[in-house]
């Protein structure tokens, strides 16, 4: 199968836009008109049960949903369309809605690795023995457009890929060199992938290099959006040929897929992908977000990691929503997702168990919402801390927060796991 992407535009050339009923149309042609879209032949083709539309989990994984906006600011927009404004009249009042979805990313000042007091474009280092880089092609786009991602606003925004990205792959290095108690370079973006092995191996090649750093991981969705990139791809065997060069130099290869729903992992192109993966020696671990009306129930999770397991992967983090976007249409109340999670365990091997979640991730904290608790007659959630910012000394710590059936934020993280707040163990 060779690779064919569809924009909002070109998407409505195809078949599949004359199958949508007419409601999804009109969603369709609103959402689009703000948010980026992007879907592929293989998600078209392979993924999305159009009998289903518009309950399909994928359907919904891919297409943006009427709840992304305000009911004030999706009805204005539709009135827009129906009166026939084109694109250039509309364009004011859709960067007014861009505006007010812009996800908030909270940055520790300290995350950003400095050389002399410069920083270095394209890193991240919220935790201390990890280095985020960000090269500037990785950043640009993935194979297809999860609807619920946060990253949405860096798409085709050169301006923000500036900021965040770099360019040079040895940039980095000498911040490597200066901080060995650096042991994991994740490569990340957008999607690492979507790059030519040769293009991915030139940003490696250098960091394969310093003796200090163990771990290689790359995160990617490609398994589940296009499995092919593995197999028949003209640059396949090169990539998977790479994946076999990092660990002969020593290093670990953490290959980190992202899963959200078990119908990513049905087809026979992926199950042919992944034993591709694994014959390399790499690793294959699993994470992916709880996410409304996709993957909520424990029968969803109890699916997805039996054929994580059954395909040799090893389940590891379901992620939960926690402050990236304005709008709550894709989260799920806290006191759900932890009773979604617990009962799924309770139902699968014990393999399952590798899991951490429910999981809050942001850019500055890794906290597992670890039970609900009773003290003084009163239920609170219990928060603990699995990696933080040295500078908080927060890794470790169990926090409380009160228990509310309904709510889905958990509220400032970086705030609650600062050394001033107090621990479980003062609590009267």
């Amino acid at each position: 199968m060779l690779f064919k992407s569809y924009n909002n535009k070109s998407f409505k050339q195809t078949e599949y836009y004359t199958r949508l009923p007419k409601d999804e149309k009109e969603i369709f042609d609103v959402l689009s008109s703000v948010f980026h879209f992007k879907v592929n032949n293989y998600v078209l083709a392979h993924l999305i049960n159009w009998e289903a539309i518009p309950e399909d989990p994928i359907y919904k994984l891919v297409f943006p949903r009427k709840e992304m906006l305000s009911a004030f600011d999706y009805e204005k927009l539709k009135q827009l369309f129906k009166i026939g404004l084109d694109e250039k009249t509309r364009i004011g009042f859709v960067q007014s809605v861009k505006k007010k979805m812009h996800p908030e990313v909270k940055h520790a000042e300290t995350g950003f690795p400095k050389i002399d007091g410069e920083i270095i474009t394209g890193g991240y280092r919220n935790f201390p023995t990890i280095l985020n880089l960000f090269p500037d092609p990785m950043v640009k786009t993935c194979h297809a457009y999860c609807s619920y991602c946060f990253r949405w606003v860096a798409f085709d925004n050169t301006e923000a890929q500036k900021k965040t990205a770099y360019r040079d792959p040895y940039d980095p290095i000498p911040y490597l060199k200066d901080n060995p108690e650096i042991t994991d370079v994740l490569f990340t973006g957008a999607d690492p992938l979507v790059l030519k092995a040769s293009a991915i191996k030139k940003y490696i090649d250098p960091v394969l290099e310093i003796e200090s750093v163990q771990v290689i991981r790359i995160n990617s969705k490609a398994l589940a959006w296009w499995p092919y990139r593995f197999t028949t791809d003209k640059d396949a065997a090169a990539l998977l040929e790479l994946f076999r060069y990092i660990q002969s130099k020593g290093k670990h290869l953490n290959f980190c897929a992202h899963f959200t729903h078990a119908k990513e992992l049905e087809n026979e192109v992926v199950k042919e992908a992944i034993q591709k993966i694994r014959e390399t020696g790499a690793v294959i671990r699993c994470q992916g977000p709880l996410v409304k009306g996709i993957n909520d129930t424990s029968e969803d999770l109890i699916a997805l990691w039996k054929e994580q397991i059954a395909n040799g992967l090893i389940p590891y983090y379901l992620f939960v929503e926690a402050d990236h976007n304005p709008e709550s249409c894709f989260r799920v109340p806290l006191a759900k997702a932890l009773r979604v999670f617990q009962e799924a365990q309770k139902k699968t091997s014990g393999l399952a168990r590798t899991v951490r979640g429910p999981v809050f991730m942001n850019d500055l904290n890794r906290v597992l919402l670890d039970g609900v608790t009773e003290l003084n007659g009163e239920k609170y959630f219990v928060l603990k801390s699995l990696q933080s910012p040295p500078e908080t000394n927060g890794e470790g710590k169990i926090k409380l927060i009160p228990f509310d059936e309904h709510t889905k934020d958990a509220g400032d993280l970086f705030e609650l796991f600062k050394e001033k707040e107090l621990e479980m163990n003062q609590i009267n």
